[in-house]
């Protein structure tokens, strides 16, 4: 993957950034939106038709100008997310409250309120009818997306919730808390299903769901990311395949490692865009992008263009584009060689 010679900037560090689901995708033109500390979402055009940049010329690289400029809340915003129809976007905020935004007009819809503390993440269901999200008031909550109505409480954690993804099919949940664990809960009923912890119990920064929806990737503060088989199949073995009341719980497909995380969240993501080239992507608090094989568990590649810890990265569901962001204030786009797609 090279360097785009364009990039975004905030005025304070990027906490998330996300890319529209492809169906807004216009064959090489992708949408993405960054969250910052500064308390806005910016929505970013990224045309991958364009040159790409060595990163030692990265000071020739010039800024893009905002599609959308999205405001309102009073205080940074840690997550940013797309509904699957791509028509709004949610974020959460440290004012304790999450925003539905319009994604072409770009104004508030709906305020959800009911957090008593940071609102740290955030996530549509399938059906773009329910917002999950999580908070560091330890809970889980669920809004119906039309009323902004709280649904459900769930007393997920004993410690700040960190993560949190619906399965692809709606019907669970996953959160993950600097308590160490991840638990994954019944959409439907709240109930509990399964609770996984690595040895060692390092506190969990991010969470999000396979495509497939069988397994879930989390990254915690030891710097590793772990993929989980959550469907808990009679006869898994390995790592907590079972907790103390024998209930199943998940067992430890892959564990990458080689980034460096121990002090913020840092996000990571699916690229599934090239079926021969399927990777698991990480921020790095070195201020690199690892891509990692997903089935070797190598490293593919490093992208170095942030001067500081990247916090955000995403990939692009059906083109191979990453984006990263941090506290550097700016958000990169990186993309296959121009000439040469079969190429990283």
């Amino acid at each position: 993957m090279e360097l785009l010679p364009v990039y975004g900037e905030h005025k304070r560090a990027v906490s998330s950034v996300s890319f529209a689901p492809p169906s807004t995708s216009n064959g090489s033109v992708a949408t993405c939106a960054s969250a910052s500390a500064d308390g806005t979402v910016k929505i970013w055009t990224v045309d991958t038709s364009i040159g790409r940049l060595d990163t030692a010329d990265i000071k020739s690289s010039t800024p893009l100008t905002a599609r959308s400029h999205l405001q309102g809340h009073t205080r940074g915003i840690n997550d940013v997310c797309w509904s699957p129809t791509a028509e709004y976007l949610a974020t959460a905020s440290d004012d304790k409250s999450l925003r539905l935004y319009d994604a072409t007009k770009g104004e508030t819809f709906v305020e959800f309120k009911g957090h008593q503390n940071f609102v740290f993440c955030c996530k549509f269901n399938p059906q773009s009818n329910l917002l999950v999200s999580g908070s560091y008031d330890e809970t889980v909550k669920l809004f119906d997306v039309r009323c902004g109505e709280c649904v459900m409480t769930l007393p997920a954690h004993s410690d700040p919730v960190t993560g949190v993804d619906f399965s692809p099919d709606g019907t669970c949940i996953v959160s993950g808390s600097y308590d160490g664990l991840i638990r994954v809960w019944d959409t439907a009923t709240g109930e509990c299903l399964k609770t996984i912890y690595a040895e060692g119990n390092p506190a969990v920064g991010n969470v999000l769901f396979a495509p497939n929806g069988r397994y879930v990737l989390a990254g915690t503060l030891d710097s590793k990311l772990r993929l989980w088989d959550v469907t808990g199949r009679v006869g898994a073995e390995g790592e907590n395949a079972t907790n103390e009341s024998g209930q199943r719980t998940g067992r430890c497909s892959k564990t990458y490692s080689g980034h460096t995380n121990n002090r913020f969240c840092v996000f990571s993501a699916f690229s599934f865009a090239n079926r021969d080239r399927q990777s698991v992507v990480s921020g790095s608090e070195d201020g690199k992008v690892y891509i990692f094989d997903l089935q070797s568990r190598e490293i593919r590649q490093t992208l170095n263009a942030h001067t500081q810890a990247v916090l955000a990265v995403d990939a692009h569901r059906s083109l191979e584009l990453i984006g990263s962001g941090g506290i550097d204030k700016t958000v990169r786009f990186w993309a296959p060689p121009a000439q040469h797609h079969h190429d990283s």
